[in-house]
């Protein structure tokens, strides 16, 4: 009934039966949301849920618990135990897609948060690299220039071409700050769970020779 409900909603929905093909169904299919029956014939609905919140890639798993007690004391167990809402029997469906559309709801508010949190850093990592960088990279380019001048114009020698390749690799590091700058909102977006590394080559940025 659930998968049928939910499926009609737009939402991707699969059941089972027991709590250990619940554990089992939880860790390949990866859900956002369980629904949660505490009366599950095998093992108690709460001992499924503590192995929920105990696992690392399902602990933040949203769960809403479904009991046919009317008690306080196992809803406040279920909250407890990691619980994020529960709803009671009979099922109101109405209710129950309120619910899980409030769920939904939460998740991408934090997943919001949470994007505009990695912009955040990512920004001030690039903000804080490009200011301890710009200075010793300027001094570095300046002192290069005076010994040039002193060696002479011209001159064809290991300390010049030395010299040289010291400029260049000083140029190149600027350059990276400057296309780290620049593309710096889009790879913001998705530094995690899928990382977009900045690729210098497609930059057209070249090591210095």
């Amino acid at each position: 009934m659930f998968v049928n409900l939910l499926s009609h909603s737009g939402y991707e929905a699969r059941s089972c039966q027991t709590g250990k093909l619940g554990l089992k169904e939880a860790g390949e299919f990866a859900p956002h949301l369980i629904l949660l029956d505490i009366g599950l014939p095998d093992v108690s609905g709460l001992e499924v849920l503590r192995k929920i919140k105990a696992h690392p890639s399902s602990r933040k798993t949203q769960v809403i618990l479904i009991t046919g007690a009317s008690g306080l004391e196992m809803k406040i167990e279920g909250f407890q135990t990691g619980a994020d809402d529960y709803i009671s029997k009979p099922i109101n469906t109405r209710e129950l897609l309120l619910k899980v559309d409030h769920c939904f709801s939460t998740l991408m508010n934090q997943e919001r948060e949470l994007e505009l949190r990695q912009k955040e850093l990512f920004q001030t990592i690039l903000n804080t690299l490009t200011h301890e960088f710009t200075a010793p990279l300027a001094a570095i380019r300046n002192e290069v220039q005076l010994s040039k001048l002193s060696v002479g114009k011209g001159t064809d020698s290991d300390w010049s071409r030395g010299l040289q390749r010291i400029d260049s690799a000083a140029e190149q590091i600027e350059l990276v700050l400057i296309k780290l700058q620049s593309d710096a909102g889009r790879a913001a977006k998705e530094i995690f769970p899928g990382v977009h590394v900045f690729d210098l080559d497609a930059n057209g940025i070249q090591p210095p020779v």
